[in-house]
């Protein structure tokens, strides 16, 4: 039965050693309210960052 599983993608297994498991825990803590709430937050800091570099480039 064993002979049957599949084995882990090298590149997968390469990728996973570098995920912080607990910052997707902790977020998966939170409400979908709660994460849209963080989401927009991020869209907004991000929207300010565009504008500081485009100030910045003028």
């Amino acid at each position: 039965m064993s002979e049957d599983r599949l084995q882990p993608d090298p590149v997968i297994e390469a990728y996973k050693r570098d995920i912080d498991r607990s910052l997707l825990r902790q977020n998966l803590k939170l409400t979908v309210e709660e994460r849209f709430l963080k989401l927009m937050e991020l869209q907004q800091f991000a929207a300010e960052l565009r504008q500081a570099g485009q100030r910045a480039g003028q």
